[in-house]
């Protein structure tokens, strides 16, 4: 099965305020499909089972600016 992803948005100076998240164009519901909590978001593996084998931008939205990350949807499962 899947895993939940961290991503850590971290600021050089004072604090960032967190706003909207997307994995590509498809904006992602708080608390449905992630947590954010001091900086770290928690994209929630059951968010991530709905997504076809591939890599995915992450974008987020913040007040001093959009953070991208790249992150890969593989299937681990054994093929017995």
């Amino acid at each position: 099965g899947y895993a939940d992803v961290v991503l850590t948005v971290a600021v050089s100076d004072g604090t960032v305020t967190i706003g909207d998240i997307y994995i590509g164009e498809s904006k992602l519901t708080k608390t449905t499909d992630y947590t954010e909590s001091k900086g770290k978001i928690t994209i929630k593996k059951e968010k991530l089972d709905d997504l076809e084998v591939g890599d995915y931008v992450v974008t987020i939205e913040t007040d001093q600016g959009d953070v991208t990350a790249t992150i890969a949807v593989v299937d681990t499962t054994d093929e017995g």
